[in-house]
């Protein structure tokens, strides 16, 4: 129920293998780290998930993901968490060792970029994945849709966790050695479907991409597993 009280809560946690340590984040913007050698948990003082790049929320209200990242990865070449803000879609650092979170680039779609303008599934996507050869980051994320020339909108504002309108799906890749940022384009079915309610992925060793996405076929519909076939180049 909404009001005072009311939090979305983080959908990801990330381990440092080195110590075993779990962080986390907060509506609220806060990082937190449990101490597997104390079990226990703390606020880290010196960082948070508040930045002007994320945008605006108000905690108690549903709709966004507020400050919460919304996946992280751990990066074992760096020794750093790598992690996606929902609804803007910048990705970010953070040094566990110094406690200092990094804003590096916003890995949305091109159309989603160059409109200037968020995407229609403002709590951000869970399809954010460190493909198998431990350097490139994987991202099924949204674009906007042009009729006429004109971008389609949706509803001011979504309510729990829909969608506020149409859009594309697109995959990116991010090479993280050199940072280098590739929008793979747009993705259809055969039929002309674009793939929707996207909130997962898996990289196949022959670099294919996989995920669920809902299917509408015979007037029904469904979810179904979708493939994205490899190797997809990233550098």
């Amino acid at each position: 129920m909404r009001g005072p009280e009311y939090r979305t809560l983080c959908r990801s946690m990330v381990v440092d293998p080195r110590d075993g340590s779990v962080y986390f984040s907060t509506a609220d913007g806060f990082i937190f780290r449990y101490r597997y050698d104390r079990d226990a948990v703390r606020k880290v003082e010196e960082e948070d998930l508040r930045k002007d790049y994320f945008g605006s929320y108000d905690i108690t209200s549903s709709g966004t993901m507020a400050y919460n990242w919304r996946q992280v990865i751990w990066y074992a070449p760096e020794n750093m968490i790598y992690g996606v803000h929902g609804n803007s879609g910048y990705l970010f650092r953070f040094d566990p060792r110094i406690s200092h979170l990094e804003v590096l680039d916003r890995i949305t779609s091109l159309p989603s970029q160059r409109s200037g303008m968020y995407d229609e599934f403002s709590y951000g996507y869970l399809g954010f994945i460190l493909g198998p050869d431990g350097k490139t980051l994987y991202y099924l994320t949204g674009g906007p849709i042009y009729r006429h020339g004109q971008r389609v909108e949706g509803k001011s504002k979504a309510e729990k966790g829909e969608s506020k309108g149409e859009e594309n799906l697109h995959l990116i890749t991010y090479y993280l050695p050199t940072r280098k940022y590739m929008d793979h384009g747009a993705i259809f079915f055969p039929d002309g479907q674009s793939p929707s309610e996207i909130n997962s992925i898996a990289v196949g060793k022959d670099g294919s991409v996989y995920a669920l996405s809902a299917v509408t076929q015979n007037g029904h519909n469904r979810t179904d597993l979708m493939r994205i076939r490899g190797p997809i180049a990233s550098h």
